[in-house]
């Protein structure tokens, strides 16, 4: 009772969705790894496998709600002063955890990147991290049709996942069509002994070298459920074929790719309930006034932080340091915050 009475004194009175929202930066000073609406998670252990992958077993706190095979976390760690934040698909069943209490993650590193180049040194058994409650609707629809799942790259992260969960409560024909980097099949041990469990289960390891046509292995006769997970273009071309014949499919997107700004560009903004449209050539906080949304300016100058607010997803580029802001998760300052994408915020 008393945080429904606090929600609703922040909501009317200081502009934000919670209470622990609004006290989330005041939090920050003492605790600086400490967010809202977060569930802490201890790292078990991590393993770097071939293709520069590194697999992460976490132990999420008890009050961590269950995943659906297939769904995705959000991961914040403190990485030298800075709170990253990256979206990661769950690589294990919802079962493992129910018998183990542990969650994988299967992430692909990148020695260039703000974040998964440094998680190899940074994630050490025993540190504690932050996650988020499972999210996504990339999950098994129906038992009693056949299924085809169609991987490219780390998208076979919530295949893994599924495949565990589900083949155990299907009969029906499921088959698993996964692209890779020659040597860069992720899980092939898994994968095999699926296979030997379960007869109405068949994968094929390809590279795009031996198939270049992505759609060739996908039998469509038998009318199957198509699931696909990798990049945005290799999703469009299995997405066209199955419109092509008619049948049901579905799919995981990951990664952003950056446009190329004009001055005159503008986007998307989702701020709590409500949808705007912002121009890329002004910063975030006096678009706000002038459209009266419940903002609070301070120095107006990026010092004092009164305008901070939480960004859910997007880019925006600091115009005190010049900076693009990581996609996902993280607080920003909107008087000193230019939007470079489609925003999601929580004021």
């Amino acid at each position: 009772m008393m945080t429904q009475v606090l929600n609703q004194f922040s909501k009317w009175f200081l502009h934000h969705q919670s209470f622990k929202g609004y006290i989330e930066p005041v939090m920050q000073v003492f605790k600086p790894a400490w967010r809202a609406g977060q569930f802490r998670a201890q790292v078990v252990n991590t393993k770097v496998l071939d293709g520069d992958f590194l697999s992460v077993q976490l132990k999420p706190s008890k009050q961590w709600p269950t995943h659906t095979s297939g769904q995705h976390i959000s991961l914040t760690l403190e990485i030298n002063g800075r709170l990253l934040t990256r979206v990661f698909t769950v690589a294990s069943s919802a079962q493992q955890f129910k018998n183990t209490g542990l969650v994988r993650l299967l992430i692909k590193t990148n020695a260039q990147g703000r974040f998964t180049g440094l998680l190899s040194s940074a994630l050490k058994a025993g540190l504690w991290c932050n996650i988020s409650a499972p999210n996504g609707d990339f999950v098994f629809k129906n038992t009693h049709t056949p299924a085809t799942f169609v991987a490219g790259g780390s998208g076979i992260t919530p295949m893994l996942a599924m495949l565990d969960d589900y083949l155990s409560q299907t009969m029906q024909k499921v088959s698993l069509v996964y692209y890779a980097k020659a040597t860069e099949h992720q899980c092939v041990d898994e994968l095999s002994e699926f296979a030997a469990q379960f007869e109405h289960f068949s994968f094929l390891l390809l590279t795009r070298e031996q198939s270049s046509d992505i759609t060739s292995n996908i039998k469509p006769w038998g009318n199957p459920d198509i699931y696909c997970c990798g990049p945005a273009a290799f999703m469009q071309t299995v997405g066209d074929f199955a419109k092509t014949h008619r049948l049901n499919y579905y799919q995981e997107a990951f990664g952003l790719a950056l446009p190329t700004l004009n001055d005159d560009s503008q986007f998307n903004v989702k701020i709590n309930a409500s949808a705007h449209v912002v121009s890329g050539n002004d910063v975030l906080l006096t678009q706000f006034e002038v459209k009266k949304l419940p903002v609070k300016r301070g120095c107006g100058i990026g010092i004092c932080h009164q305008c901070q607010c939480i960004k859910k997803s997007g880019v925006v580029r600091n115009l005190k340091t010049g900076e693009l802001s990581d996609n996902g998760e993280q607080l920003i300052q909107l008087c000193v915050s230019q939007p470079v994408s489609d925003l999601e915020l929580q004021l």
